[in-house]
This record gives structure tokens, sequence and C-alpha cells, in this order.
């Protein structure tokens, strides 16, 4: 199988995956959070199958970081702990981050077309973020008296 069906498999599983967690949240915050991952991962599904039928291009940047970082501010402690039944859900959303990059990452050393290189890197660093958000996410269920105000800043530990 190419590294593009491989890629666009991904993306419908990650997909599949966020609409199901938003679908599951009782909280509306959680559930614009997970619908806003669910649309960036048809955002790349759609990038690689442009790839594949040879039109490269890059999607319009991710505002998933931002947009949910306003989403986040509105949070209170009840509304994190209220979240702590879905935190296997969280971790295994972190598992499927982290898989995708390091294949993403694995993909991008064995391409030697630029445009397709341009285009996968820009993915990686959504995916990246996403990472990043949800490692955050996680954090601030397990910990909602002391996490950080902001879901764009604090410290991550190294995956």
């Amino acid at each position: 199988m190419e590294w593009l069906d491989v890629a666009i498999n991904i993306e419908v599983e990650g997909e599949q995956f966020y609409r199901k967690l938003s679908d599951e949240s009782s909280h509306e915050g959680m559930k614009r959070i997970f619908s806003m991952l669910a649309d960036d991962e048809v955002k790349h599904r759609e990038t690689f199958e442009a790839l594949k039928g040879s039109t490269p291009g890059i999607a319009e940047p991710s505002r998933v970081l931002k947009e949910s970082g306003l989403v986040i501010r509105k949070f209170n402690t009840k509304d994190f702990l209220a979240q702590q039944k879905q935190l296997d859900l969280y971790r295994r959303a972190l598992d499927i981050e982290k898989k995708s990059i390091e294949y993403y990452q694995k993909q991008l050393e064995m391409i030697d077309d630029d445009a397709q290189q341009e285009v996968l890197g820009s993915i990686i660093g959504e995916e990246e973020d996403h990472y990043a958000l949800i490692d955050n996410i996680i954090i601030a269920v397990e910990r909602p008296e002391s996490w950080v105000e902001d879901a764009e800043f604090g410290l991550r530990e190294d995956y």
C-alpha cells in the first residue's frame, strides 16, 4: 500500500475517533474542541487525496489551538473534573496523534518530491499541535486546580 493510502486511512480513523469523542462528551466546550480536531483530520485527508491525484496544495492552516484556547478559558475546575471519566479516551487520542506524527516523519525522510515534503511537513506541524492540545487537556483533567489558564502554554513532557 502506498504511503498516501496509509495516511488517508490514518486521517479517516482520526476523524471517526474525534467525532465519537465529540458525540460522547457532555460538555459543550469539549464537544466543540473534538469537532474542530475531527474537521482538521478531514482537511488532512482531503490534502492527502489531492496529493494522490497529483494536485499538491496546502490547506488553510488549522486554527484549533487558538480557538480551543478560547473555549478552554471559559472552563472551570468542575468542568475539568467532569471529564475525568474520559481520561482513557483522551490518552488513546494522544497515542493516535503520536503514532501519526511518527509515521509521517518517517515518510518525510523518504519523499523526494519538494511539494509533497512541504505538505507533509505542514500536516506534521498540525498533528503536533493536536498532540499538545490533548496533552494539555489531560493535564487539566488530572490536575484541574493547578492547570495553567491557556492551553497554548505550559510545560509539556517529551514524548
